[in-house]
């Protein structure tokens, strides 16, 4: 015998190992299964481990309307209760440790049927592994074998009366019928409202209204409750004192043996502090925003003044020094041009001394002005100290860049004419010196030192001229 067919060895009991079909190849073996499960009494499905429907037997059409092979391919969730939320988790959670869980062993639960309604069903959920032909691949599935849990919804709703009101008795228990006629309340209701037992059984929930809610909420719930379905929610009440507090409600109905609803559970909570708790914390929270967005501000502030100049609104040295390294290396990775422009103000120390440093300032930020006007997005300008500055020009040739720099010329001294008290000696011109990158360029501080150079021999030339250095 094929020892891959072996019966697999006695797990221990609370936890079973997983039914295991070794092949499905022998047709009279798979006709076996096949009609194993299409005539149990219950619904059987097989689902795969991302929660699709592999396999679902007829059963499941008495059971919750639908035909096996609508079902075919669907989600697990098709069968959930919609406020269920969790069940896709839980689902995660079978499959991280697939033991198996018997029937008779849970409350009954409710599934979904195809029209919307609740169905009482128990359930045994157990791993199943599909083994490949030959050893193959083995597949992971969940085995759920589905009953009608009518029967046992019933004894267990009786039973849910009595059981809540004793397990729950640290929270609030008010249970009244169905016109919502209060009749009985255990004493943490009477701790939470200040209302001795006596002076509720027989009263409507009413009595407990602060007049904080819209009479549409009240109607919400109780269409909710009357429709068999459980309500959950804050209601803010008063108590017998006048003080307001919240509670955490959880209201369910109940159904008698003829299936209607006989009376409604309410489990309350007093969550006041906690609210309060909260609201601080979301205070809290709000005020550290503020501050945060304050304190990002503030060093957003503090970058721009750190890196320009408070005079000219340009870029200063320590800028320029973060900036053109990397300016030199994307212009030699990308293989473009980037020309650097010194510039220096000729006369400007003339104005100076004739009209004073207020008439310099204005000098200075008349070429602020104008290099902010006249230059790309992309080029960086910086006033590097006094009368000194450098432009930095991506994708630029030299040539290019003399022809700005002796539009520069042109246009300072046209502005400088439309200040005050300007006369033709007092009209300060421009230096330029131009360099563009080399191959053979150290880095930054040779770049500068060539432009520098440039600018010097317009100096000495003169003035008022641009100087080309390669």
């Amino acid at each position: 015998m094929d020892k891959r067919r072996a019966e697999p060895e006695v797990q221990d009991c609370d936890k079973p190992s997983p039914v295991v079909i070794t092949s499905l190849t022998d047709t009279n073996q798979t006709s076996f299964f096949e009609t194993l499960c299409q005539t149990s009494p219950d619904a059987v499905l097989a689902v795969a481990a991302d929660g699709k429907i592999v396999f679902a037997n007829k059963r499941v059409q008495e059971l919750f309307g639908y035909e096996p092979q609508h079902l075919l391919g669907k989600k697990v969730e098709e069968l959930v209760p919609q406020r269920f939320k969790g069940h896709a988790k839980l689902r995660e959670d079978f499959d991280k440790d697939p033991s198996v869980r018997h029937m008779g062993t849970r409350p009954v639960i409710t599934a979904r049927h195809k029209d919307g309604s609740d169905v009482p069903v128990d359930i045994y959920l157990g791993p199943l592994q599909l083994e490949g032909d030959d050893g193959g691949e083995v597949i992971r599935l969940a085995q759920a074998v589905i009953r009608d849990g009518a029967d046992r919804w019933e004894v267990q709703q009786d039973d849910l009366v009595r059981r809540v009101a004793m397990n729950a008795a640290a929270n609030g228990i008010v249970i009244t019928d169905t016109q919502g006629v209060i009749q009985w309340v255990n004493p943490a209701v009477s701790r939470m409202t200040g209302y001795a037992r006596t002076e509720l059984v027989g009263q409507n929930p009413r009595i407990l209204q602060s007049g904080k809610h819209e009479p549409a909420f009240y109607k919400n719930l109780w269409e909710t409750i009357s429709a068999g379905r459980t309500w959950y929610g804050d209601i803010t009440n008063r108590r017998k004192d006048g003080t307001v507090y919240c509670e955490e409600q959880h209201i369910s109905p109940v159904r008698g043996d003829d299936g209607k609803i006989s009376h409604f559970i309410a489990i309350k909570q007093d969550v006041t502090a906690r609210k309060d708790a909260e609201k601080k914390l979301q205070e809290a929270n709000e005020e550290l925003a503020v501050r945060l967005e304050e304190n990002t501000s503030l060093q957003e502030i503090l970058r721009e003044e750190a890196i320009h100049d408070p005079l000219t609104g340009l870029f200063n040295r320590r800028y320029l020094h973060e900036t053109l390294p990397r300016e030199i290396a994307r212009a030699r990775r990308e293989k473009i041009d980037l020309s650097i422009v010194a510039i220096d103000l000729d006369g400007f120390k003339n104005v100076n001394d004739t009209l004073g440093h207020a008439a310099g300032d204005e000098v200075l930020e008349v070429l602020g002005d104008l290099f902010r006007a006249t230059t790309r997005q992309s080029d960086l300008v910086c006033r590097m100290g006094g009368d000194e500055f450098v432009v930095v020009m991506p994708q630029m040739s030299m040539d290019m860049a003399s022809k700005r720099g002796q539009e520069w010329l042109t246009a300072f001294q046209e502005k400088q004419r439309e200040l005050p008290d300007r006369a033709a000696d007092l009209i300060c011109t421009l230096s330029v010196g131009i360099t563009n990158i080399r191959p053979d360029d150290d880095g930054m501080d040779e770049i500068l030192k060539r432009a520098d150079d440039a600018l010097y021999a317009a100096k000495r030339q003169g003035r008022a001229r641009v100087v080309l250095k390669e």
